[in-house]
C-alpha cells in the first residue's frame, strides 16, 4: 500500500508535496493561488498556518478549548498540537493555568508571540517575493 504523503494523485504524476515543504495551493477567495508556508523543525515537527493560527485565537481567547472550537477541533486535538509546539521548543509558546472559578485559561508566552509575529512577517515577504509568479500560475489555471 502506498504512504499517503507520497503517492501520487490519480490525475498526476507528482507527487504530493512532503511535510515541511512550502507548496502553491489554491485560494477559493480569488482568482490567484496562495503560498502557504511550513517551516520544518526536523526532528520536532513542523510550524505551518493552522498551528500558527491556533497560536493566534489562543491569544485572542484565553482558550485552548475555545480556540480549538473557532477551528472546528476537538479540546484534545488543540491540546495535542499546543503540547507538541510547546516540547519544541526550549520554552513554551504557551502557558496554561488551571481550574479555578473561571476554570483556567491559556495565554501565549513571549516566545509563543515571538513565533507568530516572525512567521506572519515571513509569509507576507515570501508573498511579496513570488507574487508575479503566482498571478502568473493563476492566469494559466483552468476554468472551474
Amino acid at each position: 500500500m502506498a504512504n499517503s504523503k507520497t503517492a501520487a494523485a490519480p490525475h498526476s504524476a507528482a507527487p504530493l508535496p512532503a511535510r515541511g515543504v512550502t507548496r502553491l495551493t489554491h485560494n477559493p477567495a480569488g482568482p490567484a493561488g496562495r503560498l502557504t508556508i511550513r517551516v520544518d523543525l526536523g526532528s520536532q515537527g513542523a510550524l505551518g498556518p493552522g498551528k500558527v493560527r491556533l497560536m493566534e485565537l489562543i491569544a485572542e481567547t484565553g482558550s485552548i478549548s475555545a480556540a480549538g472550537r473557532a477551528m472546528e477541533m476537538s479540546y484534545r486535538r488543540a491540546w495535542l498540537l499546543i503540547d507538541s509546539l510547546n516540547r519544541a521548543f526550549r520554552t513554551p509558546v504557551v502557558a496554561t493555568q488551571h481550574g479555578g472559578s473561571r476554570g483556567g485559561g491559556a495565554v501565549l508566552t513571549p516566545l509563543g508571540q515571538d513565533l507568530v509575529a516572525r512567521y506572519r512577517r515571513l509569509e507576507r515577504n515570501a508573498h511579496k517575493a513570488v507574487a508575479d509568479d503566482l498571478d502568473a500560475f493563476a492566469e494559466a489555471l483552468a476554468a472551474d
